[in-house]
């Protein structure tokens, strides 16, 4: 049995959805450091077709406050274009009084972005909305590398001597028969002789 003492001092459940949030505020700001990866895309998105990740977006303001008056110019003027321009994300308005304005983006990974929209401008919100429309949902990170492929060579990396013949590792340069320029193109001086070659054949 328990005592009415020991129900009063236990602390309160954790909200899952406040844990969530914080934690997904963390990995936005990446615990200070700046995370290193490859440049990827979820679910090899824009192969075939290209789906928004974006799922959810909530406009949390307040209808008094001078800091949500940005906010609210949006959803007054920019909100029903919004719906009809990204009809698979599904558009929140939260109004809560006394609080700052705040834009919640939910993707598709389950990973959870929020932007604090206090002072800011209609231009200002909405150049954030569509940043958070474009975004892929992954974490900002440090590219390792400006390209990256999903099945790479069993070879290894490219690099300009990988075709090169073999023999030039024995061989005693320089000789005529590797200086000689390499090029697609026949020159002048071979498509005459190539050229007289086939009159004498003839």
């Amino acid at each position: 049995m328990v005592s009415r003492f020991a129900v009063e001092v236990m602390p309160a459940l954790p909200r899952v959805d406040r844990i969530k949030t914080i934690y997904s505020a963390a990995k936005a700001l990446n615990y200070g450091w700046m995370f290193t990866d490859f440049l990827k895309t979820p679910m090899y998105n824009g192969v075939s077709r290209y789906i928004p990740q974006l799922h959810r977006i909530t406009f949390r303001f307040c209808k008094q406050s001078e800091g949500s008056v940005g906010v609210r110019n949006f959803i007054e003027h920019k909100l029903l274009n919004l719906g009809q321009q990204w009809p698979s994300v599904v558009v929140y308005t939260q109004p809560v009084r006394n609080t700052n304005p705040v834009i919640r983006a939910e993707y598709g990974n389950g990973r959870i972005v929020q932007l604090n929209a206090k002072n800011m401008s209609m231009a200002d919100v909405e150049r954030d909305v569509n940043l958070l429309y474009s975004r892929s949902g992954q974490p900002v990170v440090k590219l390792t590398s400006p390209q990256n492929s999903a099945s790479p060579s069993v070879q290894g990396e490219w690099t300009p001597v990988t075709w090169l013949p073999s023999r030039m590792n024995n061989a005693a340069l320089p000789q005529p028969e590797f200086s000689r320029h390499k090029t697609s193109k026949v020159t002048a001086t071979d498509y005459l002789l190539e050229e007289q070659k086939r009159k004498d054949t003839q």
